[in-house]
């Protein structure tokens, strides 16, 4: 039996990501949040509570 990965929505573009293939993630209020790249993720640790108050995962 194998598990899918729960896909999330990257809190910058909207994209729908796999955790377990995100090109990267960020810590926030002890939440993770995943993104589909450096750029996207780059954005969210500049401002973090601007994307995080909108994230739905």
């Amino acid at each position: 039996m194998s598990h899918a990965s729960e896909k999330v929505t990257d809190p910058i573009c909207g994209m729908t990501v796999d955790p377990a293939t995100a090109a990267a993630s960020a810590e926030y209020e002890g939440h993770t949040y995943y993104f589909c790249s450096q750029s996207c993720a780059l954005s969210f640790k500049a401002d973090p509570a601007k994307y995080a108050a909108g994230a739905g995962n």
